[in-house]
């Protein structure tokens, strides 16, 4: 008696065992979340012709390029023509840039930043390499440790999986939706990140917040080496055309140190009755300003009418602006500074 329930026990262990199998085979093998599995394992394996297969690198990274370039330069600048073509034409240097820097990274394990005094082609040394260090640096590629899938949603051949990263460089969680198409063999393929401009803005944000605790400190110790006083916004023709017209910013600075100051940059800032950021323009001079004494200086910055930001200053009553002007470094004679980060320290 106890034989055959032993028996009877072990049959259905095994039907369980290959059920269980037919499953994984079945079922959990053509899931796009083994497929990112086999996508990490093909990394560990180094073997990138696994992970070629699973990830369209020429969907992928053209779809960020798009991504990048429209977050770095807004839909409006993007309408001019000549605008246009010249990001086109990065794009098509850029790319395959990524798919290179991808490879060896899953051969070597190591993606380094691109040298633009590496690159043979002066278009590549002035555009392609800043184009390709920005997208990695927007999207935070270099510190973001993938932290395991939050949803997955299928339409036929398409799905769209969210995973969950963490950025250790800002100590941040993220939500990554991954675009996915199913292959004849009913695994998946990687295409593109969806709403990466979304994930851009969101990532830049974290970064304006994390930067600004950072320069708290900074700030005060600039502002009490040197006092900068707005004095007069204005808008002035320009004589070198007819359409460009020039924000002209009168300020006053007092050197309250016991040192020469030699050069210093900072950052102007206009905004609307509400309190809206509506430009902001940065400046620099390297006009001497000696130890307990004040003078004044004037920057401008060229608005073109066709540009909806510039405009509004052009067409701005600055009565009714509020507008700052604060310093972002100093550097004294002594070769003594105070820089505020405009990047997170290294970890």
């Amino acid at each position: 008696m106890q034989t055959k329930k032993l028996k009877y026990l072990l049959l259905v262990a095994a039907i369980a065992i290959a059920a269980l199998l037919v499953w994984y085979f079945a079922y959990w093998v053509k899931t796009p979340q083994y497929t990112l599995g086999l996508i990490g394992t093909a990394v560990q394996k180094h073997d990138f012709a696994a992970f070629e297969k699973h990830v369209d690198m020429e969907s992928l990274y053209g779809n960020a390029y798009d991504d990048v370039v429209a977050a770095s330069f807004g839909s409006e600048r993007l309408s001019s023509p000549i605008l246009a073509a010249l990001v086109q034409n990065i794009k098509g240097i850029a790319v395959p840039i990524l798919i290179d820097q991808t490879k060896n990274y899953v051969d070597n394990g190591t993606m380094d930043e691109v040298d633009p005094s590496d690159a043979d082609s002066p278009v590549l040394q002035n555009n392609g390499t800043d184009i390709v260090n920005s997208l990695k640096n927007k999207t935070g590629v270099n510190s973001m440790q993938y932290q395991g899938v939050e949803s997955v949603q299928k339409e036929g051949t398409d799905a769209t999986v969210v995973i969950k990263v963490f950025d250790s460089s800002l100590n941040k969680h993220f939500f990554v939706k991954l675009a996915m198409q199913q292959l004849t063999d009913g695994r998946w393929r990687l295409m593109k990140i969806d709403d990466l401009q979304a994930l851009i803005s969101e990532r830049d944000q974290a970064l304006q917040n994390k930067l600004a605790q950072l320069n708290e400190p900074l700030k005060k110790e600039l502002a009490a080496a040197v006092t900068i006083k707005p004095q007069k916004l204005s808008v002035a023709s320009a004589a070198y055309s007819g359409v460009i017209r020039l924000l002209e910013a009168d300020l006053q600075l007092t050197n309250t140190t016991n040192k020469e100051l030699q050069y210093f940059t900072g950052l102007l800032e206009l905004y609307t009755a509400d309190n809206e950021l509506f430009y902001s323009g940065s400046f620099a001079s390297n006009r001497t300003l000696a130890p307990q004494q004040s003078a004044a200086y004037q920057f401008n910055w060229e608005l073109n009418p066709f540009l909806t930001d510039d405009a509004k200053v052009m067409n701005s009553d600055f009565s009714q602006v509020n507008w700052q002007a604060s310093l972002s470094s100093i550097v004294f004679a002594d070769g003594s500074s105070i820089e505020l980060f405009t990047q997170l320290p290294p970890e």
